[in-house]
């Protein structure tokens, strides 16, 4: 019997207008995984907003509780990280702060300091694990006053390691270790000479450019014992250690490094801390010939090429598909330091400080000479690329790079 009609008729489903949750669902059904994340997360800023106002008024102690909350929350968005982007900012800047001021009210030497500023590093480093660390560090301090003090506090970080390195990853203390390494590798962007920010030099007798600052050697000696780590800690000190060595005033540090990684290199095992210290070395050096100066890392190309052919050779590497990408990385970087650099035919040069008599300039030569211009830039670069002498050791590496093509790992295939 049909319904009256002044009665509805009923359905199985429910109608979605009438019911908000149900409209929800099927809002979510159609939309992208993205806006279905951006408008759950805008529902969980409101929490992470809370707990922070309350980490700040509380004096930077976090309750066990909240740090768990936000790392949970954060979790989720890891393969959508662009969706914390904005709001960045508004969570790095006053955990930076209060780590910075607990520093300077509590001393870096002092355990209480480490009890109250892990649950921060802990939500500090999530970020970095779901953002990536280039999006988290624009909003570190970086007043060249905190140089000292976060090379103070790695270093109390590191004297605790052996103690507690059984359950380093519940307490907090890896993860406030690489946010360390990661603000030192802003600090270390420092526009003036390091030699004229430690404070011990004045209570010494040394002489700038006699030997290694005495604050660059205590990093160094403690990155050298973290690129043995098999954690984290390993690629923020290679990152660490490529931004330090390869400032002009660290010819010497870098000197010293390259001899200190030639010997371990030439001395390898087949122990397991020698396979992580080699992984560690190799991808430090492959992040220094990066970013490195053409002309310093040009002196050293041979040499470290020596010590990557060795190492491939070793029973570790053909242990570690890890280990032997590195390698191949440094050697891709090795070849393009050896090959001579070319000038670019399409620079723009000045002919004259205004801008306006530049462009009248530019219009009337191009009407006369510029086609001859481009016939004789694109003869001299083909001239170039028939008269260019290609280094022996750039066809040993194109070698490695075809045999790496052939390598039964993934991992290494997709780096070619």
């Amino acid at each position: 019997m049909p319904a009256p009609l002044d009665q509805p008729a009923a359905t199985g489903a429910g109608d979605a207008s009438t019911d908000p949750t149900a409209a929800a669902v099927c809002d979510d059904v159609h939309d992208s995984k993205e806006v279905v994340l951006r408008r759950y997360f805008l529902q969980e800023w409101e929490l992470v907003s809370a707990i922070l106002r309350r980490i700040v008024a509380a004096g930077g102690v976090a309750e066990p509780a909240d740090v768990h909350r936000i790392r949970s929350i954060m979790d989720k968005y890891q393969e959508e990280g662009q969706l914390l982007e904005p709001y960045l900012e508004d969570i790095i800047s006053p955990l930076m702060s209060l780590v910075r001021s607990k520093i300077m009210e509590l001393g870096a030497a002092t355990d209480e300091l480490l009890e109250i500023i892990k649950p921060l590093c802990i939500i500090i480093y999530t970020l970095v694990t779901v953002c990536g660390y280039k999006s988290v560090i624009k909003f570190f301090p970086h007043q060249v006053s905190d140089l000292e003090l976060a090379v103070a506090l790695l270093e109390k970080c590191h004297t605790m390691s052996s103690a507690t390195a059984l359950r380093q990853e519940s307490t907090g203390e890896m993860e406030t270790k690489c946010v360390v390494l990661l603000w030192l590798y802003i600090l270390i962007l420092i526009p003036f000479d390091i030699s004229s920010v430690d404070t011990s030099i004045a209570a010494t007798d040394h002489v700038p450019g006699s030997e290694v600052v005495p604050l660059v050697t205590r990093i160094l000696d403690i990155c050298k014992d973290y690129l043995s780590n098999s954690g984290p800690m390993r690629r923020m000190s290679g990152l660490l250690l490529a931004r330090l060595l390869t400032r002009p005033d660290m010819l010497k540090a870098f000197s010293s490094f390259m001899e200190w990684a030639h010997k371990i290199l030439l001395s390898v095992t087949d122990d397991f801390v020698d396979q992580f210290r080699s992984i560690g070395i190799v991808e430090a050096l492959a992040s220094i010939f990066k970013i490195g100066n053409r002309r310093v890392l040009h002196d050293a190309n041979s040499g470290i090429w020596n010590d990557c052919s060795f190492v491939m050779k070793t029973n570790i590497a053909i242990r570690s598909p890890l280990l032997r990408k590195f390698l191949v990385k440094l050697a891709q970087r090795v070849a393009l330091i050896s090959l001579a650099p070319r000038t670019p035919s399409w620079r723009y040069q000045s002919i004259s400080s205004s801008l306006g008599a530049n462009l009248l300039s530019s219009t009337a030569a191009s009407s006369n000479g510029s086609t001859q211009q481009v016939n004789i830039d694109q003869t001299d670069t083909c001239g170039l690329e028939e008269d260019m002498d290609v280094p022996e050791i750039v066809e040993e590496i194109i070698d490695l790079l075809l045999t790496g093509l052939r390598d039964s790992q993934r991992l290494l295939q997709c780096l070619l």
